[in-house]
């Protein structure tokens, strides 16, 4: 059983006045030391197949900095970037983009409860680093933000296949994306027929649904696990002037990371570069678009 405790030897856990170097570092450190204090939404419940493993090395942890590599790029060539994160859930990808260098970040979801864990995640965090960050955490749905606003990059992982209605939701990320800006979006691979599997499981055919924050009353439109493709960003991004491209990747997927045999499997099929080619196979589609 994983422990909330600090472990020697551990530098992602044992920096005390330095910043994490990458996502999956502050993730961990947030999985170790940060309480989320709800019943349904928590570390221990949402990730706790991350957290079983948080102490190791390994496939896990290089296949999530994997994911958010678009948005390490962007950070490492720019220096000021006004940032906007649709869905933030616990916000610890949302806090490390700030202090790595994101400038001013915005972090939206329509869960109060994530909101109020990823404020408290802000507030450990700033207090092992000893000092702020420039992090703006909002319940707000992604429709009602003003134009008024314009950010450098948009990002969102795991987040764009419960927007609804689509076709409106694009519309609006394109118009809050500035001149020459970038937008990241991190999906489950809707090729892979197991992940198809697993969503439909959980949700049958009622792929929109209508919810209710239980904190406010609000009520939203709601994608209830509606997959998207990574051709279907592409046509659904050219449409508003992004020029953009998709790719997939991972082949093994969290539950079986700690699997040694198929964990140098998989690895060696990734430095062959197969992922393009088995398509199906692969676990997370990413896909980055730039604003003329």
């Amino acid at each position: 059983m994983c422990r909330r405790s600090l472990i020697p030897n551990q530098p992602f856990l044992v920096k005390k006045m330095n910043d994490f170097n990458l996502p999956s570092e502050l993730f961990r450190w947030c999985l170790m030391n940060t309480s989320s204090g709800h019943d349904v939404f928590s570390y221990e419940t949402c990730f706790h197949a991350y957290l079983a493993i948080a102490e190791q090395e390994g496939y896990l942890w290089r296949s999530y900095d994997r994911r958010l590599a678009p948005l390490i790029d962007v950070l490492k060539f720019k220096e000021t970037q006004r940032v906007l994160e649709v869905g933030c859930g616990f916000g610890h990808d949302l806090i490390w983009t700030a202090q790595a260098g994101g400038g001013r970040a915005v972090g939206i979801d329509v869960n109060s409860a994530f909101v109020d864990i990823a404020r408290r995640t802000k507030a450990s965090v700033e207090k092992h680093i000893g000092r702020s960050i420039d992090v703006d955490i909002r319940r707000c749905n992604l429709l009602d933000m003003s134009l008024d606003e314009q950010f450098d990059l948009i990002y969102m992982k795991d987040t764009f296949h419960h927007l609804e209605p689509r076709d409106e939701v694009v519309a609006r990320l394109s118009a809050l994306l500035g001149p020459g800006g970038t937008i990241v979006i991190v999906e489950p691979n809707a090729w892979n027929p197991l992940i198809q599997l697993q969503m439909f499981r959980i949700r049958g055919f009622r792929t929109v649904v209508e919810k209710t924050d239980s904190a406010t009353g609000a009520r939203f439109i709601f994608g209830n696990e509606r997959l998207v493709t990574g051709v279907r960003l592409r046509s659904l991004f050219k449409r508003r002037g992004i020029h953009d491209l998709s790719k997939t990747i991972r082949f093994l997927p969290t539950k079986l990371s700690r699997q040694s045999l198929l964990v140098r499997i998989a690895l060696l099929l990734e430095r062959m570069h197969l992922e393009p080619l088995l398509c199906p196979a692969c676990i997370h589609t990413i896909y980055v678009g730039r604003k003329e």
